[in-house]
């Protein structure tokens, strides 16, 4: 097989652009048989102890000579750490090495639901001198299932290649899977079989590799560009080690001097393509923006919710367009390359340009959407978790309001918290307060006192109000309820023996189903009529005009709570 050809076959999987970015800006990847759990550090020495470069320890072997090569490989990293930049550029070396030789490289990503039928389909003839790599062994919809199920049949049917190079997202496995207990081998069972693989570890970026790339992205003319873009990346630690992320440094250099977070870079990569886009449009651009955003929420939504069915994270092309109509997109003038989030793929199908992508679309509908919350596992997803924690941070900067922790009697603004504050505070005292502000809330664990302006809510009160949705309070000396317009959450509220004469904040309050208004100066109750799923008020002791009741008499029973 001539190089030509064997580079035609990246096209299978992988867009033009895809495969021309990897190679162009590609920095050399070196590996390490420790895991680097220490990623947002990268000048930990320990980690680096055995670092080398990654492709030469490939390709630099008498490849007709097995007595020193393992049968099996797999190369371990975290989400954006360029497992899949390495395996194009360790196949186009291959290829080049192999050209006009008897041997022959093919590269299938397993995120594809026919990979390992196209895998197959190799004759056997070809296979002792066929090196395999299979990429993204964690996003096969069958390992997701049952992993050790799935590997195994993969080993059977690949046994008779040359050599097997897998990638997987570290901590995939079970840790007593993937720390065997002997360093660089991953072993496990699967019945009576035992497999054992040569383990290796992607290094995360360091100063040098970063300098590397921001060179290659932007040449002496540029270079401004590069040292604000150097000033960034080495002042935000979530850039400093994620390849994938530096893919987009340019959109990043335009809006900030750091970022503190993954979430925050996410955040800023998906406004940046969605602004690019609209400018591309004639009129209507804010409305555009906010479809175009919403289109991209649901093709995330629909990728989780069929994942199973379809095989992997993807969506068609015909189910592609069904979204884009109900949303207002015309796919026709979509970019669905370069910097985009969204690609397509030769198969047509549509994919993110990174899972992770994918995964704060998924974690962002979870904190609004309560319904949707219950059905996503976070451990389908590789970086979800710490979206979930990172975005919880950053929603606890934007409380309006103060506090104070355990072991510091100082009040500070909300704006100024630190990470780690997070689950020392004791006294929250907000200004105003929303549903989703009470999910915020949820994550200060210490938490024994919630003011809301004048009203107080204490530790025997707060599981009720946090997990319950329930709000008892009576007897506060209440004259006014606006500081509850905005807490729809809300199930069950007791508001007896206040001063309270407007219900009118109430309206918003539509999963409300208990209402105690015993004793208070309410005169006009016509508002309830709105609140459709209110079961059970109490509206006695109350001077209630009989005007305002007929629209709502009988639509619940007004009994004593």
């Amino acid at each position: 097989m001539s190089l030509q050809e064997t580079k035609n076959g990246l096209y299978a999987y992988y867009t033009k652009y895809e495969i021309k970015r990897a190679l162009k800006y590609y920095v050399p990847t070196h590996c390490q048989n420790i895991a680097p759990t220490l990623e947002n550090n990268p000048d930990n020495q320990f980690a680096f102890v055995t670092r080398q470069l990654l492709i030469p320890f490939f390709i630099n072997r008498n490849i007709k000579d097995s007595m020193y090569r393992d049968k099996f490989y797999i190369i371990l990293a975290e989400a954006g750490m360029g497992k899949t930049t390495f395996m194009l550029n360790l196949y186009t070396k291959y290829a080049e090495k192999l050209a006009d030789t008897d041997y022959q490289i093919k590269i299938f990503p397993l995120s594809f639901p026919n990979a390992m039928e196209q895998v197959e389909k190799i004759p056997k003839a070809e296979r002792p001198n066929t090196i395999l790599l299979l990429d993204a062994f964690d996003e096969d919809s069958d390992a997701i299932k049952a992993h050790q199920k799935r590997l195994h049949y993969i080993l059977q049917k690949v046994a008779d290649f040359k050599e097997v190079v897998f990638t997987c997202r570290t901590q995939f496995f079970p840790r007593e899977e993937e720390e065997s207990g002997e360093t660089g081998l991953l072993k496990f069972k699967y019945k009576e079989n035992t497999y054992q693989f040569r383990k290796l570890y992607l290094s995360p970026f360091n100063e040098e590799d970063i300098k590397t790339y921001l060179k290659k992205n932007y040449s002496f003319l540029n270079i401004l560009k590069r040292k604000k873009a150097e000033k960034i990346v080495l002042h935000s630690p979530n850039l400093m080690v994620r390849p994938m992320l530096l893919r987009y440094i340019d959109d990043l250099i335009k809006s900030r001097d750091n970022y503190s977070s993954t979430y925050q870079i996410y955040t800023e990569l998906i406004a940046k393509w969605i602004e690019r886009e609209v400018q591309r449009r004639g009129t209507n651009k804010e409305k555009y923006r906010r479809d175009l955003y919403k289109f991209s929420r649901e093709v995330a939504i629909d990728m989780y919710t069929h994942r199973k069915r379809r095989g992997g994270f993807v969506i068609t092309d015909d189910e592609l367009k069904v979204l884009a109509e109900q949303n207002n997109v015309d796919l026709g003038t979509l970019e669905l390359k370069t910097r985009a989030l969204l690609h397509m793929n030769t198969l047509h199908q549509c994919t993110f340009a990174h899972k992770s992508i994918l995964e704060y679309f998924l974690v962002t509908e979870a904190f609004y959407n309560l319904q949707f919350a219950k059905q996503l596992d976070l451990s389908d997803l590789e970086q979800g978790e710490q979206l979930r924690k990172e975005m919880f941070f950053e929603k606890a900067k934007s409380l309006f309001g103060r506090y104070k922790t355990y072991d510091s009697g100082k009040s500070k603004d909300f704006v100024n918290i630190k990470p780690a504050e997070l689950e020392k505070i004791k006294h929250a005292a907000l200004l105003k307060i929303d549903a989703h502000d009470v999910q915020v809330l949820r994550t200060f664990k210490s938490l024994g006192l919630l003011q809301i302006n004048d009203i107080q809510i204490d530790v025997d009160q707060l599981d009720q109000f946090l997990y319950q949705n329930h709000l008892d309070l009576s007897a506060k000396g209440l004259t006014q309820i606006s500081d509850l317009q905005f807490l729809t959450n809300l199930e069950k509220l007791d508001l007896s023996n206040n001063q309270i004469t407007d219900l009118t904040p109430l309206k918003n309050l539509k999963r409300l189903k208990q209402l105690n208004l015993y004793s208070n100066k309410v005169k006009d109750i016509s508002i309830l009529s709105e609140l459709s799923n209110l079961e059970e008020v109490n509206i006695q002791e109350n001077p209630i005009d009989p005007h305002t009741s007929g629209n709502v008499s009988g639509s619940y029973a007004e009994v004593a709570l």
